[in-house]
């Protein structure tokens, strides 16, 4: 009995060991088999990681191609801007200079805008006492058109147009009157009426107030053109003097106390009255004009007093 069941405990163990050793090679196998699957899968999974890494460095290599790239476009821009920055500077710097200069200009613009309107109110004061000085230069020349009116009123009667009296105060008398054709000698009608003349000037001269504004009596011989202007020039030049001398040979006095103020002097044809055409238009061009030049003394103080303060 004991052997019989020692014989079944056997036969029991004997089965039993083989199935666990089959069951132990299956799982080693299927083991073994996920083991062959997992190598195969981390084999291509290797492989596809190699292509990714490959792909990715390919990748960072164009990244860090184009970082390169930008790192060079930003110190190229960076350069840029800074010498954007060193004009711009430059810029400012010449911006406030023309400003400052501007600036200086305005201020100079201002000050001779000043200056200017000193000129301007110094101007209008000159020109005042000028206008003051011109009426009374026409106030003194019509007295002394009126005087010579007076005392030479029988002779502009008796000659007519022969003699004749302007605005400013020059007698014109034409050269028939006093000498014949191509002559200086004075006729002796000629002398009479210089006496009258001379008798007139003395009364004007005579008068102080009168006097002092009478900077020159000037006699002038003008001739025609029918002779060269040379000769024309001797003429007109000695008909001047030779009435200068008869007035005060007439009148001794006027040349002792006022022969200072006369002088002579001769334009030969020039500065023809009228354009010769005939004999008449010729004889009123032969003429002596008798001109009292009033002082300008006044004026010359006044330019002078104007130019002394100029700076």
């Amino acid at each position: 009995m004991k052997a019989m069941q020692r014989f079944r405990q056997q036969s029991e163990e004997e089965h039993y060991w083989p199935s666990f050793t089959d069951i132990m090679s299956s799982l080693v196998f299927v083991l073994f088999f996920f083991i062959v699957i997992l190598f195969v899968k981390q084999i291509i999974s290797a492989k596809e990681w190699d292509e990714q890494l490959v792909t990715a460095a390919a990748s960072l290599t164009e990244k860090q191609g184009l970082l390169e790239s930008s790192e060079r476009s930003l110190s190229e821009i960076n350069r840029e801007l800074a010498e954007k920055k060193k004009e711009m500077a430059g810029l400012e710097k010449s911006l406030a200079d023309r400003q400052a200069n501007i600036d200086q200009l305005q201020a100079q613009l201002a000050k001779d805008q000043l200056s200017l309107k000193q000129k301007e109110n110094e101007l209008t004061d000159v020109k005042s006492r000028l206008e003051e000085i011109s009426l009374l230069r026409l106030s003194l020349l019509e007295e002394v058109k009126g005087s010579i009116e007076e005392e030479l009123g029988t002779i502009f009667k008796t000659n007519g147009p022969s003699v004749a009296i302007d605005d400013n105060a020059n007698l014109m008398i034409q050269s028939s009157l006093l000498f014949a054709k191509g002559s200086s000698e004075i006729s002796e009608t000629g002398r009479k009426m210089l006496r009258q003349f001379s008798l007139a000037f003395q009364k004007i001269l005579s008068n102080p107030s009168v006097r002092e504004n009478i900077d020159s009596i000037t006699i002038s011989g003008y001739a025609d053109s029918d002779d060269n202007f040379e000769n024309n020039y001797v003429l007109s030049c000695e008909r001047a003097i030779a009435v200068v001398i008869a007035m005060m040979k007439e009148n001794p006095a006027l040349e002792k106390s006022y022969g200072s103020f006369f002088q002579a002097s001769g334009f030969s044809e020039f500065r023809p009255l009228v354009k010769e055409t005939d004999e008449t238009a010729k004889s009123k061009n032969r003429r002596i004009q008798i001109s009292i030049n009033i002082k300008d003394s006044q004026i010359q103080d006044i330019i002078g007093d104007y130019t002394s303060k100029r700076p």
